[in-house]
């Protein structure tokens, strides 16, 4: 017993010396900076609501003391865990039960049933999914390269052919997770899957060309979905609510929903932090003007509290742990290891390009948190495995080329 102990502590100690530590303090100043603006733009809230300021921090530091625990463990484990059929298949089979459940008795939060409440937090399974479909799909498309790269592209239609090679096995499971968090509905889940799957098979053997065709493609057939809803004013398929999103970031000004209200007030926060900021604690926005100031819109009160300056800085911060992503993803040698982590950068790159977006007009409004900033359990403890499993698959690399 002695002795096993004495191994896991060696091996421990051993992968301590790897540790990226360019992608782990980048990460730990983000949590600090959320911890503190979560403090500041709940307050009022806190106050009206639970009689206790205090009330969205204290949980948020249980959050954030937790997520520095579990990036150290995840850190620390056998690689060969990601790699699991068994590990992969026990909790997809749970996360899909999770999101069957949600569609009978998900507590519904901004139109989406995309909770399931625990009490002290709500868990949301779209959110576990995406680090397990990346996975997933890592065990699939790496077990499969060699097979994609020997198909011959010789016209469009064997573009499409290749693409559909690649998905075909994996289509059915992707689409089924893609169906049940559509039907929340959580169309901010939706994209970011979607697009997590999109740029992980497209990276997995098809030419480069091809593969900016196919997101050329993609982005056409958004702007074209936009232009509909601007003319139309409705889509058929899609809430009333979500329908507002749009119009609002279409026309802030010139409509007069709540979606709008809140974009306008996230204007008025931007515009009115300056350059320098009010100080911290002093937004009027937080203060019942801008609703979500804590989780969605986080990014506006920075702004508005301390200046457009420093929030450029976090904001480099972020996209620096999503460059050092793409950065370890060139340097890992095994395509197990190189897909998964650009999936977890694309994961983290559209999530905080969408919350963004919507924040200061150039994308609708989807209800995605910005990641390590915004409150929230799930995302907070999630973006840190998926940030953790990046830096355990630099660290057994790294182990692997010193031997």
């Amino acid at each position: 017993m002695e002795k096993k102990k004495s191994v896991v502590f060696s091996q421990v100690k051993e992968k301590l010396k790897y540790v990226d530590w360019k992608l782990i303090v980048p990460y730990l100043v983000l949590l600090g900076t959320g911890l503190l603006m979560v403090y500041s733009s709940s307050s009022y809230f806190a106050m009206t609501q639970f009689n206790n300021s205090e009330y969205f921090l204290i949980r948020q530091l249980i959050f954030t003391v937790t997520s520095i625990l579990v990036i150290f463990i995840v850190s620390m484990v056998n690689v060969r865990i990601w790699k699991s059929r068994t590990f992969l298949i026990y909790t997809g089979f749970l996360i899909f039960l999770m999101l069957i459940f949600l569609l009978v008795r998900g507590v519904a939060i901004n139109g989406a049933s995309a909770w399931i409440n625990l009490g002290f937090f709500s868990i949301q399974p779209s959110e576990l999914l995406k680090v397990i479909l990346i996975l997933y799909l890592g065990v699939y498309l790496s077990e499969n390269q060699e097979k994609f790269a020997n198909i011959q592209i010789v016209n469009e239609k064997s573009i499409f052919k290749k693409i559909y090679y690649v998905a075909k096995k994996p289509l059915l499971i992707i689409g089924l997770f893609i169906l049940l968090v559509g039907l929340q509905p959580d169309m901010g889940g939706v994209i970011i899957i979607s697009g997590i799957c999109l740029v992980m098979i497209l990276v997995s053997g098809l030419p480069l060309r091809y593969s900016l065709g196919a997101i050329g493609i993609i982005t056409g057939i958004y702007l074209v979905f936009i232009l509909f809803v601007k003319w139309q004013g409705t889509l058929p398929f899609l809430p009333a609510y979500m329908v507002e999103r749009f119009t609002a970031f279409l026309d802030p000004f010139g409509d007069t929903k709540a979606s709008s209200f809140q974009l306008v007030n996230s204007f008025y926060a931007l515009a009115r932090g300056g350059l320098f900021g009010v100080g911290i604690g002093h937004s009027v926005q937080k203060t019942g003007y801008l609703p979500e100031s804590y989780t969605d819109f986080i990014i506006p009160i920075m702004a508005e509290e301390l200046g457009l300056i420093r929030v450029i800085i976090i904001l480099m911060l972020f996209f620096y742990i999503i460059y050092r992503i793409f950065k370890i993803s060139l340097k890992v040698k095994d395509s197990f290891g190189q897909l998964v982590t650009i999936g977890i950068g694309t994961m983290f790159l559209i999530q905080g390009t969408i919350n963004v977006g919507g924040a200061i007009g150039i994308l609708p409004l989807t209800g995605v948190t910005f990641p390590f900033v915004s409150y929230g359990g799930s995302s907070l403890l999630v973006s840190t495995v998926a940030l953790a499993i990046v830096n355990n698959i630099y660290i057994n690399d790294q182990m692997r080329k010193r031997k």
